[in-house]
Parts: structure tokens; C-alpha cells; sequence
């Protein structure tokens, strides 16, 4: 179990990671994902960190990113997120798509804070 200011700081990085996508703050997201991060998207598709910020820089595809309730737990070194998510998307047509699914995050404490290392999407069907 974590104590409440661990807590708080890990949903403050994860509210940093949406307004980071949304905004396509590479920057930022540079800083949140550690050097190590595999990202598998909910179809399946596998990135690294260099890749998956490639990817949302060309593809600059988020609206809005909304999450539901979140579970913390882990050690002094690692942490896991879980939860529901619903992802505004732009299509490649303009229009736009709602995503829900549920998301599993790992994140690892580094000398410069938490960083995320891993995060799987699974689409929740009707």
C-alpha cells in the first residue's frame, strides 16, 4: 500500500499524461514515460517510447482522455494503475470516436520521480 501523497502524486502524473496527449505535448510526454516503456495499444499494435511519441505527434489523434475510478497498488519502486478509460478520438477523416476500455499502467520510481514503463489498453465491447 502506498501512503496518500504517493497516491496523489501517481493520478497527478497520469492528469499529466492526459493533458499531454490531448495538447501533444512531446515534451512532457518525453519526461513521463520512462526510457524503457512498452506500450501496447488496444489493437495490439506494440510501441517503445520513441515510437509511441513519434506516433502521437504524427497521428495527433486525442480529443479528450477521461478515467474512472483508478487502483494503486505496488511497492516502494514500482506501481500499478488500473482503471476505466474513455478516449475522445480524432479520426484521420475529422470526424470523431469515443473509446472505452479499460487500462493497466505500470510506473517505476526513477531518481527524477515516477515514470510510466508499461500500458496496456483493452477496449471494452457493448
Amino acid at each position: 500500500m502506498f501512503d496518500q501523497h504517493t497516491e496523489h502524486a501517481i493520478l497527478a502524473l497520469e492528469r499529466r499524461r492526459q493533458l499531454a496527449l490531448v495538447a501533444v505535448d512531446i515534451d512532457e510526454l518525453n519526461a513521463l514515460f520512462d526510457d524503457d516503456l512498452v506500450h501496447v495499444h488496444s489493437t495490439g499494435l506494440v510501441h517503445t517510447k520513441t515510437q509511441l511519441i513519434e506516433h502521437i505527434g504524427r497521428k495527433r489523434g486525442f480529443v479528450d482522455v477521461q478515467r474512472g475510478d483508478l487502483s494503486i497498488r505496488g511497492s516502494d519502486d514500482m506501481a500499478v494503475l488500473t482503471g476505466p478509460i474513455v478516449n475522445h478520438l480524432r479520426t484521420a477523416d475529422g470526424a470523431q470516436e469515443l473509446m472505452r476500455g479499460f487500462v493497466t499502467q505500470v510506473l517505476r520510481r526513477t531518481a527524477s520521480g515516477w515514470k510510466f514503463i508499461s500500458f496496456q489498453l483493452t477496449v471494452v465491447r457493448d
